[in-house]
């Protein structure tokens, strides 16, 4: 074998080194690509447990169970979020139509999984989504009641009605946060959904000065699903019929429900900057693990 052969034959086991570990992992990735769907009608998400709410959400991540406490926005979040959504509203009656981008409905949503579409080398992915607040319980079917009642009403009575609403914080549910998941179909799943479906582990960011950090365990909803409760059919409900009283178009898109566990201050102000906020945090004594989490495996 003279120098040329060898370098040749020395360079291409070099490549098939450095490139057969990636051909493999994405052949295996493809090859193990999960079928959620029960036929084409709807799918079951199977690594979220809410049966023990209000108290704590079980969760399996990179296939174990682990159980967190649920935990709610603080205030300073939900008076943020009211008032920006009502000035909103208010300048749409003044003839302002929204022409930016941040505040609280726009959020941008992380996730990740070992497992997702088979089309990329890496596994984090974030997604902007319409992010809203939800209705407690007692108090979400006399909501979509009234959306219903008024959906085919002038548009400012439709603003009023939306700004009536959000000026009542006792309406909303402090646990969570809502969305859809518009793009998803048996036909075709976006990558935030591959990655909830298999690792529920969600991180919710919005873009505005007043910045806040929300670490989720995200619970997926297919109107379909016979297994849901009554709750998560009203949420389902309200959320669509909520996205709809402006938009219009069909009523029955896949919901996300993202339960919070923690909550992060991520304004730009040295006091807050980058702090855990729910549950509080000692700075004095640096970071910890919030009191009352399990991280550690347990049996389910």
């Amino acid at each position: 074998m003279n120098r040329r052969t060898f370098l040749k034959l020395g360079g291409i086991s070099t490549l098939c080194s450095l490139f057969a570990p990636r051909l493999v992992k994405r052949a295996a990735a493809q090859s193990e690509q999960p079928n959620y769907w029960i036929g084409s009608k709807y799918f079951i998400q199977d690594t979220v447990n809410t049966s023990d709410l209000p108290e704590r959400i079980w969760a399996r991540i990179n296939g174990t169970w682990h159980v967190y406490p649920s935990r709610e926005l603080p205030q300073t979040f939900v008076d943020w979020n009211l008032r920006a959504r009502i000035k909103m509203l208010e300048d749409m009656l003044n003839g302002v139509m929204p022409s930016h981008y941040d505040g609280p409905h726009n959020a941008g949503v992380a996730t990740y999984s070992r497992f997702g579409r088979g089309d990329s080398e890496f596994w984090v992915n974030c997604a902007y989504k319409g992010m809203g607040m939800v209705p407690k319980p007692d108090r979400i079917r006399e909501i979509i009641d009234r959306l219903n009642m008024t959906k085919d009403h002038p548009l400012n009575a439709k603003v009023q009605i939306l700004i009536d609403n959000y000026s009542d914080d006792t309406i909303w549910d402090r646990s969570k946060q809502g969305s859809l998941e518009l793009y998803t179909s048996h036909a075709f799943e976006t990558h935030s959904f591959r990655n909830q479906m298999r690792n529920p582990v969600s991180t919710v960011t919005f873009l505005d000065s007043t910045s806040y950090e929300l670490r989720t365990i995200t619970r997926l909803l297919h109107h379909n699903d016979p297994t849901l409760s009554e709750d998560e059919r009203n949420m389902s409900e309200y959320i669509n019929a909520v996205h709809g009283y402006f938009h219009g178009g069909p009523t029955d898109h896949i919901v996300a429900i993202y339960y919070v566990v923690e909550v992060f201050d991520n304004s730009p102000r040295q006091s807050h900057a980058g702090h855990r906020v729910v549950p509080p945090q000692d700075r004095s004594r640096g970071v910890s693990l919030p009191k009352g989490r399990m991280p550690e495996a347990l049996g389910y």
